[in-house]
């Protein structure tokens, strides 16, 4: 049973056409394993047809630690992630960090630039 649904909303691609799209909906539910955070592509037409409604990505936050599928970083191509993968995981864990017990970072980041250095 799902607790909660949210929609994800496009507003950078989309800019140059003032659109707003809708490109995912993520899921949370409640089970005896933990919080399941589920990403799934929209119904909306910027998806083919039999992309539609998919499945991208389901983790299990147990309040411990995060669950990732064991076929997640596994390819046939020896272990390399697409962009596209990342990009959708980078929505799921933003989300899980703004709304659930688990904050991942809070900060800043800065570039270290190299001083220069005069012996006297």
């Amino acid at each position: 049973m799902t607790n909660k649904t949210y929609r994800v909303l496009n507003t950078l691609d989309y800019k140059s056409q003032n659109k707003i799209v809708h490109e995912y909906t993520i899921s949370v539910d409640v089970t005896d394993e933990g919080q399941v955070v589920t990403l799934n592509r929209s119904y909306d037409d910027v998806w083919s047809e039999d992309r539609r409604g998919e499945e991208v990505i389901s983790l299990i936050d147990t309040g411990d630690y995060v669950i990732y599928p064991k076929k997640l970083f596994s390819s046939k191509f020896s272990g390399e992630v697409g962009y596209d993968l990342h990009a959708e995981l980078f929505i799921l864990l933003t989300f899980m960090n703004k709304t659930e017990r688990m904050p991942l970072f809070q900060g800043t980041i800065e570039e270290i630039t190299p001083l220069q250095i005069f012996e006297i």
